[in-house]
């Protein structure tokens, strides 16, 4: 009888190390956000001030002459939301393992096969998301436009993220002689 109660005591525990990394990355990811929402105000000139000013330094590093900002800009773009990405996949990750009773793994409905998948697909639905209210904030900054182009070129950032992520993790398990619980 004191067994079952150890069990079903220790089975409610939560996680002081996973509550304070989830804390942590929920405050960086929303700390981002604020950065994208941020950069996205800048007016045209502003924003286009800042991209020369960067340009300007990469030649003086580089020692070169490149004078579109074009390509820097679509990799800025894509390099935000990467960023993003990681922020809210950790997250999302640390949240799910406080505690074993609020997991995944305990849910009756099995939407996704594993706990990295659940994590993967919320990570992509709120990164898109983000990217599309990006858009759509800047429809409302002086001499801005919101781009559906901007959104798939922050999409490839998102997803060559997720990529990765998932790639990582499998040979991670690998490495550890583990396969991926898959819940039925």
């Amino acid at each position: 009888m004191t067994t079952k109660l150890i069990s079903k005591a220790h089975s409610k525990e939560i996680s002081i190390r996973y509550s304070l990394m989830a804390f942590v990355f929920w405050v960086l990811t929303l700390g981002w956000i604020a950065v994208i929402f941020h950069l996205s105000a800048e007016t045209d000139v502003e924003s286009a001030g800042l991209s020369k000013a960067i340009l300007n330094f990469i030649n003086e590093i580089c020692n070169t002459a490149f004078t579109d900002d074009s390509l820097l800009r679509m990799v800025a773009h894509s390099s935000e939301f990467a960023l993003l990405t990681i922020l809210t996949y950790m997250a999302l990750s640390s949240t799910n393992k406080i505690s074993n009773k609020t997991s995944y793994s305990e849910s009756p409905v099995k939407l996704m096969r594993s706990d990295n998948e659940m994590n993967i697909i919320f990570t992509l639905w709120f990164t898109i998301l983000n990217a599309i209210f990006d858009e759509y904030h800047q429809l409302f900054v002086t001499g801005r436009d919101g781009s559906i182009f901007d959104v798939m070129i922050d999409m490839i950032g998102i997803v060559i993220v997720l990529i990765i992520i998932r790639v990582a993790f499998t040979i991670y398990l690998k490495s550890k002689g583990r396969t991926e619980v898959v819940y039925n």
